[in-house]
């Protein structure tokens, strides 16, 4: 009875995954958010599922979507189309994500007392928007390609900085003077990173064509991009910045997976592997979710206007290096701040790592991923009202390109 129960609750799950995608693109709300809610409902309020059950498996589920979903994005990513949006891109993470880290650590000293390294720790883990979330919150959003480049990229880059702060500030903590320990060690993670992640991607877009055409070889390529992240771990980097180099590489040489329609099954089949881990992490989260005390409920609205008020700030500071996007179009720049797969997982590794001082942590990152993504869906509205009030770009322009059936269909 109880296979049979696990299988129907299985089931239940991918087909509810699968419809939450596919309506949100009408309704404009996050997948995340339907999938964070069914995890609740399955395990705090009904109790169908004991969250003792899952705890070990949620790190292991969050590190390998995040592994697929970068080396996805990276595989995708045209250095040339690319470069630019880059600098703005660029200047709006850094400006985001240091106003973010800086103003939280704020807050969680004033707010919730802590030591100045915790209160930079609390910054680092819910500073970064997720490209997990902005990516395909774009594909259902109506948006000029500038606003698209420039979110991807800031959002991507600014989940592996984060992913590379906290691993560093938790090293540093544990050995030298905070300062020194972060800097040393963030350089060696970036180092190691990009020397392997290229020589990786040279190695096996060489390898690549040889064996495209066989069968079973995504799983083969899967597996490669498996022992690239393990052995940039071993050697003392980043594994996931060494997988999104990895894939950037592939992406960007002369013999590269993508011009092919073997290539094309390929980053099919890692896309829909991701949808269906990235699935199963977020309802396991909100299976294992705690909700926060109400003596958090300040903390936590203080974290929310700093990161409102962060993103206001980097939005005015950066505004003159984003490129061939509208005024209106800076307002969706303003609300894609969602936090994500990455805030969860950073939240869960420093429980692990520093315990009972952030036993409050998981809960606090739970409510910030919901209330941001509440954001994006702000941001959706807006943008669809816009784009109602607004002429169609296609009609009275001289000699604009009109896309015909067949390449729409190809879409």
């Amino acid at each position: 009875m109880e296979l049979t129960r696990l299988f129907g609750m299985l089931a239940a799950l991918l087909v509810l995954a699968y419809g939450a995608n596919r309506l949100s693109r009408l309704t404009r709300v996050p997948d995340l958010i339907v999938l964070l809610l069914i995890g609740v409902t399955l395990g705090p309020i009904l109790h169908w599922v004991h969250p003792a059950t899952f705890r070990g498996t949620i790190d292991i589920l969050g590190t390998l979507a995040l592994i697929l979903i970068l080396f996805a994005g990276g595989a995708e990513l045209r250095l040339r189309q690319a470069a630019r949006y880059a600098p703005a891109a660029l200047l709006l993470m850094i400006f985001s994500y240091g106003v973010s880290l800086g103003l939280i650590a704020l807050m969680g000293r004033a707010l919730l007392h802590l030591q100045w390294a915790d209160c930079v720790l609390l910054g680092a883990a819910l500073g970064c928007t997720s490209g997990t979330i902005v990516v395909p919150a774009l594909e259902q959003i109506s948006t000029p390609a500038p606003v698209k480049i420039t979110l991807t990229l800031e959002s991507t880059l600014g989940e592996v900085i984060a992913v590379l702060l906290v691993g560093s500030l938790l090293n540093a903590a544990a050995s030298q003077s905070l300062l020194f320990g972060v800097a040393a060690d963030f350089s060696q993670h970036i180092v190691i990173a990009l020397l392997l992640g290229v020589v990786a991607g040279a190695i096996w877009s060489r390898l690549w064509p040889l064996l495209a055409s066989q069968p079973n070889v995504n799983i083969a390529n899967l597996g490669v991009v498996f022992g690239v992240y393990a052995l940039a771990r071993y050697f003392g980097g980043s594994g996931l910045l060494t997988v999104l180099i990895f894939g950037i590489t592939l992406a960007n040489l002369p013999r590269t997976p993508h011009v092919t329609r073997e290539g094309a099954r390929l980053l099919a089949f890692h896309a829909e592997l991701s949808f269906l881990v990235r699935s199963f992490f977020f309802v396991l989260l909100g299976i294992v979710a705690e909700f926060v005390s109400r003596k958090y409920l300040l903390p936590i609205a203080g974290i929310l206007a700093a990161l409102l008020l962060a993103r206001f700030l980097a939005m005015q500071t950066s505004r003159w290096a984003v490129r061939d996007v509208t005024r209106r179009e800076t307002e969706l720049l303003f609300w894609m701040m969602p936090r994500g797969l990455v805030t969860a997982v950073l939240a869960l590794a420093i429980v692990n790592a520093r315990g009972e001082v952030f036993a409050f942590l998981p809960a606090m990152a739970f409510t910030v991923v919901l209330a941001t993504n509440l954001f994006v869906v702000a941001g959706a509205v807006r943008s669809a009202k816009v784009e109602a009030l607004m002429p169609s770009s296609s009609v009275d322009v001289p000699g604009a390109l009109k896309a015909s059936p067949a390449s729409l269909g190809e879409t």
